[in-house]
């Protein structure tokens, strides 16, 4: 008769304990490591947010701005409404007549704005706003003074992206408390965007 291999239940009970082991070990790793990718996951979807104004506003011919809510999980796109649009539509029938009539660019109408046309941006799940830091520049302090009033409720300074297609220089920070950062960067002489690595806090 052939002899049979077996194993011993001792040899079962080992072999069990160690998978157990790793497996308790391994798991984490992998819910981290999925964690991670929703942090760049973030950061991707604010690089194509900003490269998509950025065109918008050679598109359409106007400065549009980002701003984000701090501690918040949601940026908010719009265009900034200026004096020259409102020369432009001096008689609120878009024919430019005002101009022809002897408006100036000194005359200034209250134009309302288009609520329609601000856009919400939501962050995927747990993926804060912690920070949003923009150079200064002589340009956009019309922008600026106009807008703080909505600082004050919570929300950052514009990223300003001009018909040009130039933009502000500013960084984004997104973080989430247990997993880290990412730091998104936007160049303004270029609009180039770029995305550092998941950081630690």
């Amino acid at each position: 008769m052939p002899k049979r291999f077996a194993f011993t239940l001792l040899e079962l009970l080992l072999t069990l304990a160690v998978l157990a082991a790793l497996t308790a070990v391994a798991i984490p790793q992998v819910g981290l490591l999925a964690s991670d990718r929703r942090l760049v996951r973030a950061g991707d979807l604010l690089r194509v947010e900003m490269t998509r104004l950025r065109i918008d506003a050679m598109r359409q011919g106007r400065v549009l701005m980002l701003e984000g809510m701090v501690e918040g999980s949601n940026l908010r796109a719009k265009p900034f409404y200026s004096a020259g649009d409102a020369t432009e539509a001096i008689d609120q029938t878009g024919s430019q007549s005002g101009l022809l009539t002897g408006a100036t660019q000194g005359v200034v109408s209250v134009i309302e704005q288009d609520s329609e046309a601000e856009e919400l941006i939501e962050l995927p799940e747990d993926i804060l706003v912690e920070q949003v830091g923009v150079v200064s520049a002589a340009r956009s302090m019309e922008v600026e003074q106009l807008n703080e009033a909505n600082q004050s409720q919570g929300w950052s300074r514009p990223i300003l992206f001009y018909p040009d297609g130039t933009t502000s220089t500013a960084i984004v920070t997104l973080y989430n408390p247990q997993l880290g950062r990412v730091v998104v960067s936007l160049r303004g002489i270029t609009g180039d965007v770029t995305i550092s690595e998941v950081l630690p806090l």
